[in-house]
């Protein structure tokens, strides 16, 4: 009989494709272009940095105009009892 596998078809899928794309970024950023593929990705991991930084100043007002139109709660809590 044989015995059967704690691990499903498809998580041995995913971990396989997992470890294709480890392999396919090691090569991008180590292999023969390295060193002109890693300046670029610097650029874009700064570009994206400056747009989240960006969208959460935007967040942050629009947070404090909702926050002061929103009625006040009274801060004290009720026992239950």
């Amino acid at each position: 009989m044989k015995k059967k596998s704690k691990i499903s078809g498809s998580k041995v899928l995913m971990v396989e494709a997992g470890m294709a794309a480890l392999g396919a970024g090691a090569y991008y950023l180590l292999g023969p272009d390295g060193k002109k593929n890693q300046k670029k990705a610097a650029a874009l991991i700064f570009k994206i940095k400056k747009e989240v930084k960006s969208d959460a100043k935007k967040l942050k007002k629009e947070w404090k105009t909702v926050s002061k139109k929103a009625p006040k709660k009274p801060t004290t809590k009720k026992k239950r009892g």
